[in-house]
């Protein structure tokens, strides 16, 4: 397992808003599960990020220490692409900010907005969108072809 020097660790956590998982920490162990508990990976570290400016440091991170990298979204995850080994996890769950303008029928979503988040932002205007069919999904995978959208 590839473990981050501690000079490293503080450089991956200067200016984030979000949080450093490490493998030492009590919250590991369920921040790098995803629904298929087949998926068994271990990250170096998993950046909970919190906003756009944490996700751009923790893929420089990466790029600049020739780590592998993956991007968890909503979690739900079948092919478990959301996660790797030895590498960094940019976790966007934290994200899940969620916009609709009803007049323009519109709506946008953070990367880790599920179904559930939008669904139920979009059902406040009495609006519905027939985007998928597990609440658990993230709006991502579903955008970017997971799932059944």
């Amino acid at each position: 397992m590839n473990n981050l020097q501690s000079t490293q660790v503080e450089a991956l956590k200067a200016g984030l808003q979000g949080a450093v998982i490490l493998p030492d920490d009590p919250a590991y162990e369920e921040a790098r599960q995803v629904w298929n508990a087949m998926i068994d990976k271990h990250p170096a570290a998993i950046v909970r990020c919190a906003t756009t400016r944490d996700v751009v440091h923790a893929v420089n991170f990466a790029r600049d220490h020739v780590l592998p990298l993956a991007v968890r979204g909503g979690g739900h995850n079948i092919a478990g692409s959301a996660l790797c080994d030895d590498g960094i996890v940019i976790d966007l769950s934290p994200m899940k900010a969620t916009q609709i303008n009803a007049n323009a029928r519109r709506g946008s979503v953070e990367g880790g907005a599920t179904l559930a988040d939008f669904d139920a932002a979009t059902q406040a205007h009495g609006l519905a969108v027939p985007l998928g069919i597990n609440s658990t999904t993230g709006i991502a995978s579903l955008t970017l072809g997971g799932g059944f959208g």
